[in-house]
């Protein structure tokens, strides 16, 4: 499932093991969705908790300029 905020968008997916199907670790992508979708980063951690954390703080660093700019 995406979390869309803002031209930005992230989600956490599983990745499993196709011979155990147990979890094998946790991606995250960031995306920039407007015009296009556009990956700005992914990744690979052990939990889920971990990936959305990391996925989170991408995306508030992308946003951080766009608030600026509309406080100013």
């Amino acid at each position: 499932m995406r979390i869309h905020e803002g031209d930005y968008a992230y989600e956490v997916r599983q990745v499993r093991d196709p011979l155990t199907q147990l979890t094998k670790a946790w991606q995250y992508v960031v995306y920039r969705v407007r015009p296009i979708d556009q990956i700005v980063e992914r990744g690979d951690l052990a939990t889920r908790e971990a990936a959305e954390r990391r996925a989170k703080m991408r995306l508030s660093q992308l946003l951080m300029p766009e608030r600026e700019s509309r406080a100013a």
